[in-house]
């Protein structure tokens, strides 16, 4: 069987042609014992595509990137050469799209290319900060830990991300079956004594009128309803899809009450956790604040630590800035200058991350405690007014019989 195949060779060039083998698999090995690396396979009589790694990989999320990135500071630390290292994770990785980036960033290895520009040239969605601890971590000789680092950083990122999002599926469902419930009510409950209207002659208490009209009207409108609510979580669907709009509800949340607070301690914990890294890794600190101010989301926060890296480039210590500016807590401004003094500036703002974390967890902790009473009571208010209303339109329903 003929098929046509590209492959890498040592340089990092990438050479095409056609050759003839039992399988794929039997091709695969024939370029490698050619020291050239596949990167496409196609049999020629079927002009079936095929690569060594699938052309339609599934896209790899955040947690397999994190488990790529630690796997291959685990080989390099262990001792084993960067290209081989590469090697080996883009095939344990071949059914993601990581498996194919990887392949290529080999390829360029093989070519002479650093790892910091193959890593580029892969167009994987990976953080910039990585790009920066590879860069750095390529000058120092500390490759390895500098990848463990920027693990290190995106799980913290992700474990934020996933606390925020796990807190809010219990206010979530709490809220759904508090409207599902006064729906069921208005479709199934309310129309029972809808005949009242007529029989008891403008004798029901407005509230009860009002009632028993909007049960009747939802249910000969019941199909309308249920569309418009389809169009509605649609439409609140594709709004949420939108960085723009998802940008702006942060920056409302960012502005209440307890939940402001706690957004405010997550950014300022993320931002701090991430300039202690890149530090630690010898990252320049105004690059490093450069970094990790970019990936700050809240607007008020952004603002005062783009100010503070406005004075850092014109030559005041970083504690200082922070202090002028408000951007940290009175503690923080503290750790960071003891930083500042004793050599140790990582080490402290990873330890004022981590602060900042413990803050945040308790923030929302503090805002469940409140929503949950305060949901329950707004649903028993809605659900004990209908029932008031019912119970008003029964009681003089009796007393006009009598």
């Amino acid at each position: 069987m003929e098929f046509r195949y590209e492959a890498a060779n040592a340089e990092g060039k990438v050479l095409s042609g056609v050759l003839s083998a039992d399988n794929e698999r039997a091709l695969i090995q024939l370029l490698k014992d050619q020291n050239l690396t596949p990167i496409l396979v196609e049999a020629l009589s079927t002009k079936a595509s095929r690569s060594w790694l699938p052309r339609r990989q599934r896209a790899a999320g955040i947690e397999e990137t994190v488990q790529v990135v630690r796997e291959l500071a685990t080989l390099l630390a262990a001792g084993v050469p960067l290209a081989e290292s590469v090697d080996s994770t883009a095939q344990a990785h071949g059914a993601s799209n990581i498996g194919e980036a990887f392949t290529k960033i080999y390829a360029q290895l093989r070519g002479g290319e650093p790892l910091s520009v193959a890593l580029r040239a892969a167009e994987l969605e990976l953080p910039e900060y990585l790009y920066q601890l590879v860069s750095a971590g390529e000058l120092t000789g500390k490759l390895a830990p500098a990848l463990h680092s920027a693990a290190d950083q995106m799980e913290y990122e992700q474990r934020v991300r996933s606390e925020m999002r796990n807190a809010m599926i219990y206010p979530s469902v709490l809220v759904a079956s508090g409207v599902g419930a006064t729906l069921l009510i208005f479709i199934l409950v309310v129309p029972k004594f809808a005949n009242m209207l007529k029989s008891t002659r403008g004798n029901l208490p407005d509230i009860s009128v009002w009632v028993l009209r909007s049960g009747l009207f939802v249910k000969q409108n019941l199909l309308w309803f249920g569309l418009g609510a389809a169009g509605l979580i649609l439409g609140a669907g594709v709004l949420l899809s939108m960085p723009v709009v998802r940008q702006q509800l942060r920056e409302f949340a960012s502005r209440l009450p307890v939940v402001g607070e706690w957004l405010m301690n997550a950014e300022l914990g993320r931002w701090a956790a991430m300039l202690g890294s890149l530090l630690s890794n010898k990252v320049p600190i105004v690059r490093a604040m450069e970094l990790a101010e970019g990936s700050v989301q809240l607007g008020a926060v952004s603002s005062r630590l783009q100010l503070a890296l406005r004075d850092l480039r014109a030559g005041k210590k970083l504690a200082d800035s922070l202090a002028l500016h408000r951007t940290v807590s009175p503690m923080g401004v503290n750790l960071v200058r003891v930083g500042e003094r004793t050599g140790e500036l990582p080490e402290m703002l990873r330890t004022l991350g981590r602060l900042y974390e413990t803050a945040s967890r308790d923030r929302m902790k503090r805002f469940l405690i409140l929503f949950e009473p305060l949901a329950i009571l707004v649903v028993g208010a809605v659900i004990g007014f209908i029932m008031v209303a019912i119970m008003l339109a029964i009681t003089s329903f009796s007393t006009t019989t009598i």
